[in-house]
């Protein structure tokens, strides 16, 4: 009997956990769109000449996030994921000089 009572539980268990667990709806896990590059182009050739600070400060106010992925011709590490709301800066003497998306 309980062999029986123990498989039943396990039983249940496995129907209700993962339901419990199962997204309501209430979030976007959607990636974000990527922007057409008409859009994109016109919007990132802003950063073009800014100070890390500043570069930082804009991306903030336009909802990206923001990477440094070299420093004077030197590569830093960096993740391989693909985001289209995050911009990646090459910075030569402290300035953005060229911007990605990614």
């Amino acid at each position: 009997m309980k062999y029986h009572q123990g498989i039943l539980i396990l039983t249940a268990a496995a129907i209700l956990i993962p339901s419990a667990c199962r997204d309501k709806g209430d979030v976007d896990n959607r990636p974000a769109k990527m922007p057409d590059a008409g859009e994109a182009a016109v919007k990132d050739s802003d950063f073009i000449n800014l100070e890390e600070a500043a570069a930082a400060t804009l991306a903030k106010k336009r909802g990206l996030t923001y990477r440094i992925i070299s420093v004077n011709g030197e590569p830093r590490p960096m993740t391989m994921d693909l985001r289209h709301d995050r911009v990646n800066f090459e910075m030569q003497q402290g300035r953005v000089v060229k911007v990605t998306r990614g």
